[in-house]
């Protein structure tokens, strides 16, 4: 069959940019490792190295735009253009179309990779063969994951997103639809993930790849200084490197908590997810490397530690990638891909370059310089060094639990991670939260080699004081009684106030010189802003309506959710709420509701707040939450449960004066709800006067007593079970006042219980959902800190880089 309408071409063009990325990487790394071996300068082998990464370089661009073409253009009859887009979606979020899936994250990964070898082309001089084959090298590794192509058979190496049309995708390839020629015409896209759907999911994932491409280039400077055997000489280039990539990825860790608070509905910025570990143990480490790199500059120790955290630090973000790529965590995350096949491609992958780094480790352990000097438990460097452990000890304990399903598909086990994780991470970490803060607090007052302690004493005594005064001030405000909390805020303080008097008495206010002190204080900022409005969340939304939640299901708890009925004002916290009602824009239906506070009886609006549900057939419904910023906290609220069309819209369809029939079975004393009503089930009778329902005395007949209630009145109903003649003849009783209709079907003799229905005019229909809401306090600590780290830290790379310069 001939197709109409298939743009086959660019899809070629596509693969071959593919096939030449990975040609030429392998080139320019075979080529580079000749120049380095051969240690020489002349044009031979280092410029073809340099001419076959740049032709890589241009033939990734080439992958790039292809793509962005191809789903710019609604190219459907691909794959992964119907994958991850459809017309419906907003043009702004193509770029999370193009690194949703697993090829795109490869590629954009792959492009961060180019951009630095561009860079260290000019930068790295006499470095540039060894690093730039160690780089070429990764880079035909992630150039395969793109291939798609099989070996051996039915091996395939890769998955290349320009090859597989979605007639010929295994899962597709039989519909119907393609017997049609022009079957391109019929069909849009599956659409994007609606989590993805974000503004900060196109600017999230480009700076965290960007921070796992940089950690290659302290790795691909250890490999060489290991190789060339310049044990030490590899510091002073890759400094740089390292804190630029401690920015970055720690900016792009940040950038994921911000969009977790904003757009997912677990309440907080921080879950303790699988993907999210695997991305913060890299830079723990790589924070533990760049500090030892410091020592070993200054004083020449811990040179091998180093050289194994900078190797370890890439090694894991291999191990991240296999995590979230190879299908292994299930549905234990919300960023995990499904496994493309790939899973041995990608072990092969983290296995080659973590025995790579053994051996070199090995073989150069007796060759390394060492300092014969023993290190004072009153110097910098030894002070240094524990605070690289605590944090390696720290990453190993996040990783260790974090790779659970990975120990279980190994050796067979059945591990069950902690139900509770949050709080199951938060005691683990805590300890080693509060050990790195002091160390923090009092590293920079150490002096290289030794210090006076008395001398030492007497600088970090006042910082010590105001600290234990500030601390004891804020447990006794916030009411503190745990006793790590308390212990974790005061080191915190002690962080922040002790880096502050540093800048201000030790470097006599140069700013240019605080780099390290500002990092230092935002990142103590950021575990205080962290503990207090996590350890302090306020949930606000008890259920004040008086109709139980638990029909709903068992995670909708009256303790932590409200229901809220269109038009009715209920007390929430401080405030008092009105459900307005809902309006749908495009995709997004917003619940909008108005908060009120209450003064001598007279309500005043003071916002409103208007969380969503973002409608998507295909892969679920998403709430996503909306928060009211002030000073001192934020109201945090997500809907939790609704009906996705408006119950009035529904009951438009029909022409019916009440709603469909809703069955119950209860028995005395049982308790049902409607739209506007409670609904208690007081007795049952058979005595009462029948004469005035024209039943006849023959006739078998059973009265329900029903109360009925809603926020201010009492009314009764009084459905009656008749028997006439062998036939079930009911007598239905209203409730003009709520628009409520009870009919009595059947009675159980044996246990008491009676089956009714329960309709609603269609007139008193009200909207409700449910919703939570909750109070983090402080939390604007945890973001300023968030700002005052990062320009901390860059300060600190341009001092490092000024410094390399002279």
């Amino acid at each position: 069959m001939e197709y109409v309408g298939e743009h086959l071409v660019i899809g070629q063009i596509g693969n071959l940019f593919v096939i030449l990325s990975f040609v030429f990487a392998l080139l320019a790394s075979i080529s580079y490792f000749f120049a380095a071996r051969d240690n020489q300068d002349s044009l031979s082998w280092k410029n073809i190295g340099r001419w076959s990464f740049r032709l890589h370089g241009l033939s990734v661009f080439g992958i790039v735009t292809t793509l962005f073409i191809m789903l710019f253009n609604h190219y459907f009859e691909y794959e992964y253009v119907w994958h991850h887009s459809n017309k419906a979606m907003p043009m702004r979020y193509i770029l999370s179309c193009f690194w949703e899936g697993q090829e795109g994250s490869f590629l954009l990964w792959t492009f961060w990779h180019v951009v630095l070898g561009f860079i260290l082309q000019v930068k790295a001089k006499e470095w540039e063969a060894p690093v730039m084959s160690v780089i070429s090298l990764v880079q035909a590794f992630l150039a395969s994951m793109l291939l798609g192509i099989f070996i051996f058979g039915n091996h395939r190496i890769g998955s290349n997103p320009f090859t597989v049309l979605l007639r010929e995708h295994p899962d597709w390839a039989n519909i119907p639809l393609f017997q049609n020629p022009d079957y391109v015409s019929k069909i849009d896209g599956n659409g994007l993930n609606p989590l993805l759907q974000n503004y900060w999911m196109t600017i999230h994932p480009p700076t965290l790849f960007l921070g796992f491409a940089l950690t290659v280039v302290p790795f691909a400077y250890a490999i060489a200084g290991l190789w060339k055997r310049k044990y030490t000489e590899w510091l002073k280039p890759a400094l740089p490197w390292t804190f630029v990539g401690v920015a970055i990825l720690g900016i792009g860790i940040l950038m994921g908590g911000a969009w977790a608070y904003e757009a997912l509905s677990f309440g907080g910025f921080w879950a303790w997810d699988p993907v999210e570990n695997a991305s913060l143990v890299p830079w723990l480490t790589l924070v533990g490397a760049a500090h030892l790199m410091l020592i070993n500059k200054n004083k020449g120790q811990s040179l091998f530690t180093a050289f194994a955290l900078s190797i370890l630090t890439f090694v894991l973000i291999l191990y991240s990638t296999f995590l979230t790529r190879s299908g292994i965590l299930g549905e234990t995350s919300v960023h995990a891909f499904t496994d493309l096949g790939m899973s041995g491609q990608l072990l092969i992958y983290l296995l080659f370059f973590l025995v790579l780094g053994i051996i070199l480790l090995i073989v150069n352990y007796k060759k390394m310089p060492s300092s014969s000097e023993e290190e004072s438990i009153y110097s910098r460097e030894f002070w240094m060094f524990v605070g690289a452990i605590i944090l390696l000890v720290s990453s190993f304990q996040i990783m260790f639990y974090t790779s659970i399903p990975v120990w279980n598909k190994l050796f067979g086990l059945k591990m069950a991670p902690s139900k509770d994780i949050i709080n199951f991470y938060n005691s683990w970490q805590l300890p080693f939260a509060f050990l790195v803060t002091m160390l923090v607090a009092i590293g920079q007052y150490f002096k290289f080699k030794n210090t006076d302690p008395k001398e030492f004493i007497k600088k970090i005594t006042f910082s010590f004081i105001v600290a234990v005064v500030l601390t004891g001030l804020f447990a006794y405000i916030l009411n503190y009684k745990n006793f790590l909390y308390i212990l974790l805020m005061f080191s915190a303080i002690f962080a922040a106030v002790a880096n502050f008097n540093y800048i201000t008495h030790a470097l006599g206010g140069k700013i240019r010189k605080a780099g390290a002190s500002v990092a230092h204080i935002g990142f103590a900022l950021i575990l205080l802003g962290a503990l207090i409005s996590t350890s302090k969340k306020d949930v606000i939304s008890q259920n004040t309506s008086g109709k139980d939640l638990a029909n709903l299901g068992e995670k909708i708890s009256n303790r932590d959710n409200i229901l809220l009925t269109e038009g009715d004002t209920l007390p929430m916290g401080n405030y008092f709420v009105t459900f307005k009602g809902r309006r749908q824009e495009g995709i997004n239906v917003h619940f909008d509701v108005d908060y009120f506070t209450k003064t001598n009886n007279t309500y005043t609006k003071e916002f409103t707040l208007s969380p969503l549900f973002q409608i998507n057939p295909r892969m679920g419904n998403v709430p996503e939450p909306d928060t009211r910023h002030f000073m001192t906290f934020d109201i945090y609220t997500h809907v939790t449960y609704a009906l996705i069309e408006s119950p009035k819209a529904s009951m438009e369809k029909s022409n019916d004066e009440y709603t469909a029939a809703k069955n119950v079975t209860m028995k005395t004393g049982d308790t049902v709800f409607s739209s506007n009503a409670i609904i208690i089930l007081d007795s049952l009778s058979t005595n009462f006067d029948k004469t005035k329902y024209n039943i006849g005395n023959e006739d078998i007949a059973v009265m329900a007593h029903f109360r009925v209630l809603d926020i201010i009145k009492k009314y009764q109903a009084n459905p009656i079970f008749v028997i006439h003649e062998n036939s079930i003849q009911p007598i239905a009783s209203k409730v003009d006042e709520l628009g409520l209709q009870f009919m009595f079907w059947k009675i159980n003799p044996e246990d008491g219980k009676i089956e009714i229905s329960v309709q609603e005019k269609k007139s008193n229909i009200k909207d409700f959902i449910v919703m939570q809401a909750m109070i983090f306090p402080y939390i604007n600590i945890l973001w300023m800190g968030c700002i005052i780290m990062a320009l901390g830290t860059f300060m600190a790379i341009l001092e490092r880089i000024r410094k390399t310069k002279n």
